[in-house]
């Protein structure tokens, strides 16, 4: 039930907050503050007889740590809440890592210090070296570093305390942690707004994935807001309003209601076909990071997965996955696909996603440019994991229609490399007489404008192509899509990206084979009918999207896409192509 406004609320001015959109929607409740920020902690210096008994308070608070968020990952794990339980997984991993800990128990022997100083001045090192790095995603994943560590704190000080929110709130924080986040949608809350965070944070990712309001990015939002005070959250624009007028609170609720509305007749759309109104059939598939995530891609209208990011289990647990392991999974995505299709993305780690179970290499200067995904697939000593990668995807595609798609193909020589490396696991199990798809697809992604440049010369050599427009955008126009400095620079429908695009469909058509895109791009009810104008006829994308951009498929006609292509395809600046679509769109 939305909280009704009081007097109280009248005697207030109202108060209008921008910030970054993480995730659509409007809420409107009562302020819950939840303030994580400051800890009063105590700085003592200790005896040599005392070092040992504060290392010992440090270590027992460590594993008082890990089992709190070992019961975190089960209940997480028991609601098949995926993204949470490896933001969780990777949070067990920094309680034990040597940086940490061994740092901490240094300055504890060294400079006989209490653990709670020692750990304070640890994390605040370890963020320092984070805040250097000019990747935006290194920079946030800090806060990583200081979740774990004021965990750690609270212990050692005894108060570590559950969040508790009442039902239908809008918690208000400077930052958020993944611990209490997954707490926060258990306890449905209605809304979140934060100081802190971007929209690769983890609020607004998971905020997205459950489909709650979010605003973050509002900067001194938890020291303006007082519990209790009414918020709107308008998570489209993000926009939180404190203290709202009556006259303010109808116009929201009203605009909820019609949003709820909207919502609910999309999903209606689940089980009709992505048809144009002349005929032309769209394949709408889910972009997915594990298996639990296929039913909610199903009931919100996929009917496949047009790319399953097998990266993730690398990033979590203690082991490096085996050939078995990679055929078991791929057959249980297959199982629970029910004659659907599967892409899968051999593994694509480097960059922004890191592994642990991989062995060390040295630190880069810029990892987006460095040895990252196939790069880093086709080295020494990370070839052979690639090897019983393929080998169990190849096994599971016996049970049902799977693909296997490259990743960061930079040209014809790595493409080359990776065929080979897949006919070589191909000929083993033949010869050892375990039964694979012998006509499985084979594709890539193009999401480097090298690839893009010569798709007509890579078009021939594999089944399928498709388009990483996040990465295409990021390395065309030079644009970290992390930076909040640049991000009005990052411009999916900038002229360079609609001719490298139309460029790849073409080649595609050449060579007689499909062409889809599996970036946020295809997502975008703005951009989504550009991209079927330019020739795409696959589109991959966050299961929540898929209702409203199949409602658009499905309301137009692929003549007038058409048009639209080749008219954009001769435009020179951004604003005038976002003028045609919205011309069109319109019609």
């Amino acid at each position: 039930m939305e909280p009704e406004t009081q007097q109280d609320d009248r005697d207030h001015p109202e108060i209008e907050k921008r910030g970054t959109p993480a995730s659509s929607g409007i809420a409107i409740g009562r302020a819950y503050i939840l303030d994580r920020r400051r800890l009063s902690i105590p700085k003592t210096q200790i005896d040599d007889d005392d070092v040992d008994e504060e290392i010992a308070r440090l270590a027992r608070a460590l594993k008082t740590s890990d089992r709190q968020l070992s019961r975190i990952k089960e209940k997480i794990q028991a609601r098949e809440e995926s993204e949470h339980y490896n933001i969780i997984a990777a949070h067990q991993l920094i309680l034990h890592d040597e940086h940490l800990v061994d740092e901490a128990i240094r300055r504890i022997r060294e400079d006989h210090i209490n653990a709670e100083w020692a750990l304070r001045q640890t994390v605040e090192h370890i963020k320092g070296v984070f805040d250097a790095i000019e990747e935006e995603y290194f920079r946030e994943r800090r806060s990583d570093v200081e979740f774990v560590g004021e965990r750690v704190l609270r212990n050692l000080l005894g108060r570590d305390a559950p969040v508790k929110p009442p039902p239908d709130a809008i918690v208000v924080a400077h930052d958020l942690s993944p611990a209490d986040t997954a707490q926060l949608f258990r306890a449905a809350v209605a809304g979140l707004a934060t100081d802190a965070g971007g929209k690769t944070s983890h609020t607004a990712i998971t905020a997205r994935a459950h489909e709650i309001p979010s605003v973050v990015g509002l900067e001194d939002l938890s020291s303006v807001v007082g519990n209790g005070d009414l918020l709107v959250v308008d998570g489209a624009a993000g926009v939180v309003i404190i203290n709202p007028t009556p006259d303010t609170v109808a116009i929201y609720r009203e605009r909820a209601r019609a949003e709820a509305a909207r919502g609910a007749a999309l999903l209606e759309n689940r089980d009709l076909p992505a048809v144009t109104t002349d005929g032309v059939h769209v394949e709408i598939f889910a972009n997915v990071d594990h298996a639990d995530e296929i039913a909610s891609a199903r009931s919100h209208g996929a009917v496949g997965i047009g790319l399953y990011r097998t990266e993730y289990m690398f990033m979590v647990g203690t082991d490096i996955p085996t050939e078995e392991e990679h055929y078991e999974h791929a057959r249980d995505v297959l199982a629970r696909l029910d004659g659907h299709p599967a892409t899968f993305r051999t593994f694509d780690l480097g960059a922004d996603k890191i592994s642990r179970l991989l062995p060390d290499h040295h630190p880069e200067q810029n990892p987006a440019l460095g040895l990252r995904s196939m790069r880093l697939a086709l080295s020494e000593p990370i070839r052979p994991l690639l090897k019983e990668q393929v080998r169990g995807l190849l096994r599971a595609s016996a049970h049902g229609p799977l693909r296997i798609m490259f990743p960061m193909i930079s040209g014809v020589g790595e493409l080359g490399e990776a065929r080979a490396l897949l006919d070589e696991a191909a000929a083993e199990l033949a010869s050892e007489g375990i039964p694979y798809d012998t006509g499985i697809h084979v594709g890539v992604m193009v999401e480097m404008p090298s690839a893009a440049v010569i798709a007509d010369v890579l078009a021939p050599k594999v089944d399928f192509f498709s388009i990483g427009t996040n990465d295409l955008i990021q390395y065309t126009l030079a644009v970290d899509r992390g930076n909040e400095y640049v991000a009005y620079a990052y411009e999916p429908l900038h002229p360079a990206l609609i001719r490298l695009i139309a460029h790849v469909t073409e080649a595609a058509a050449t060579a007689g084979i499909p062409v889809g895109v599996c970036g946020e791009a295809a997502g975008d009810p703005l951009i989504a009918p550009v991209l079927l104008g330019l020739g795409v006829r696959e589109l991959s994308m966050n299961a929540v999207a898929i209702p409203e951009v199949k409602s658009h498929v499905r309301a137009a006609k692929m003549a007038d896409l058409t048009a639209l292509g080749e008219r954009v395809k001769t435009l020179t600046t951004t604003a005038d192509i976002r003028e045609a679509v919205k011309e069109t769109l319109a019609r």
